[in-house]
């Protein structure tokens, strides 16, 4: 037992002094950079839960996640981490989901976000790691949002790798020159995220880019539920569709890249693939090309009815109309982005699976 708590005091330690050592991400370079870019991890582990799945469902997720955590979760972020050291990115960022959740109690929610996070960061040991708060870093047995035993353990970790205190809440937001980085936590009241959102945007009136950070998405991306979105995502949009906007964001397990155009500007969506295995999407590459074809996808879905199925059918109808849409999915695999920030624009390099070679390349902003 003493070997075992040595061992585990000289790992983190560690970590804590690789952290410190990393330069922040608001330190550099500001005119030209890359940022590293990873989805939904769902790290899990027996030891974290203190009994069976209650449910069939939850007994797939664990299984699926234990499968995946076995090898290509971990080899595929070595190879992000490889990549990441090869081209001197400013930071490295994972959109959410850090961890499957599901634990019985807060001490065991607390302990897998530690470990879940020193399986990350061993990867990135001299780059600066955020991460951003997902729904199953939140998700325990008892509580479907259970920010009080998340946050324990997940703001220190922000902090630390931010490099300044995040004590309330994981909204947190930062510049590198003339570029504003902005993360939210979805899960907390609509109006906080307003409010923060608002307040930083007025605190810098000339950017360059603006990167809104987030788990769930602020445009429908999503099909069997594509209103699964950032609480006060009308009015974020408004907010953020006259600023050169690139979203980044994770959750639906499907690559994808939305605009929207409306009268006032231009917003875009990545959606980041996924650390880990398919995760069954519905639809293949190739078979949505497009606006058209996803909005026929969902329409197909809330033609299956349900619950409130009449108001999602007219709030769908104003997202339609609301400006001038593009879709375009990506690919079905595991993997990462390495975004290309300069001068020019902003432009990502997908890299799928463990391939050293981007898969595709996407010119996602251009400077004004």
């Amino acid at each position: 037992m003493k070997t075992r708590w040595f061992w585990g005091l000289l790992l983190l330690f560690g970590i804590t002094a690789a952290a410190a050592d990393a330069p922040r991400p608001n330190e550099g370079d500001g005119n030209s950079y890359k940022v590293l870019v990873m989805g939904d991890a769902h790290f899990d582990a027996e030891k974290f839960h203190a009994a069976p799945p209650a449910s069939s469902g939850r007994k797939k997720e664990r299984t699926r996640n234990l499968t995946m955590w076995k090898a290509q979760s971990p080899a595929l972020f070595a190879a992000a981490g490889k990549r990441a050291a090869a081209e001197s990115v400013a930071f490295a960022v994972q959109l959410g989901d850090l961890v499957q959740g599901d634990c019985d109690n807060a001490e065991l929610q607390q302990a897998m976000i530690r470990k879940g996070f020193s399986e990350l960061k061993k990867n990135f040991p001299r780059t600066a790691l955020l991460i951003v708060k997902g729904n199953h870093d939140i998700r325990t047995v008892k509580k479907n949002k259970n920010n009080a035993a998340t946050n324990p353990a997940l703001l220190p970790i922000i902090s630390e790798e931010f490099g300044r205190p995040v004590k309330k809440n994981s909204c947190y937001s930062f510049t590198r020159g003339r570029d504003l980085y902005i993360a939210v936590d979805g899960f907390i009241p609509a109006k906080s995220i307003e409010a923060f959102v608002k307040k930083t945007l007025a605190a810098h009136p000339d950017t360059r880019y603006v990167f809104f950070m987030t788990h769930l998405p602020l445009l429908p991306a999503g099909i069997g539920n594509p209103f699964w979105l950032v609480p006060g995502h009308e009015q974020i949009v408004k907010l953020l569709e006259t600023r050169n906007t690139l979203i980044l964001a994770a959750h639906t397990h499907s690559p994808s890249l939305v605009t929207l155009t409306t009268k006032r500007g231009k917003l875009t969506q990545l959606i980041t693939s996924s650390m880990g295995h398919s995760w069954g999407m519905k639809f293949a590459p190739g078979a949505i090309e497009n606006w058209q074809g996803y909005s026929a996808a969902v329409e197909k879905e809330l033609a299956k009815g349900g619950r409130k199925a009449e108001a999602k059918k007219q709030q769908w109808t104003a997202w339609k109309n609301s400006g001038v849409w593009t879709f375009r999915h990506l690919c079905r695999n595991a993997g990462f982005v390495v975004l290309d920030v300069n001068g020019d624009g902003v432009s990502a390099r997908v890299f799928i699976n463990r391939s050293a070679k981007p898969g595709l390349t996407l010119k996602l902003l251009t400077a004004r």
